[in-house]
């Protein structure tokens, strides 16, 4: 009796560290890409245009594929070129003109991950206006 009774605590046991074991797999594989990090961060508030918007993601991205714009606060959409770094393959650089306006910027993106997620979203700080 003791000796089923033992099997079946066992086969319980076996059962809860199984289906722990799935559980803690499915939430990583159902993971999606995310921002981590931005320089300038977002909500900065920045005295001169930066050079330069630098994105650090969780997941390694393609830069190939990788689509960044200025959404300005009327009118198109402006167009930003972006590239990868050899050294660290999470972040995206990406290039900024010479001529944003001092006030708030958003700058949106679409980023393919490696592993094919893709992320939409988009991140604003503020340039001061001169004195």
């Amino acid at each position: 009796m003791r000796s089923a009774i033992d099997r079946r605590g066992r086969a319980l046991f076996v059962y809860f560290v199984v289906l722990l074991g799935f559980s803690l797999g499915i939430s990583e594989v159902a993971a999606h890409s995310r921002l981590v990090k931005s320089e300038p961060s977002a909500r900065a508030v920045l005295d001169t245009a930066p050079k330069e918007l630098k994105l650090w993601f969780n997941e390694n991205v393609e830069p190939a594929f990788a689509k960044v714009w200025i959404v300005p606060a009327e009118g198109e959409q402006i167009p930003l070129t972006s590239h990868g770094d050899s050294s660290d393959p999470r972040l995206l650089i990406v290039a900024f003109p010479d001529n944003v306006p001092a006030g708030p910027v958003t700058v949106g993106y679409h980023i393919l991950s490696v592993d094919g997620h893709v992320v939409d979203d988009k991140l604003s700080f503020t340039i001061n206006k001169p004195a």
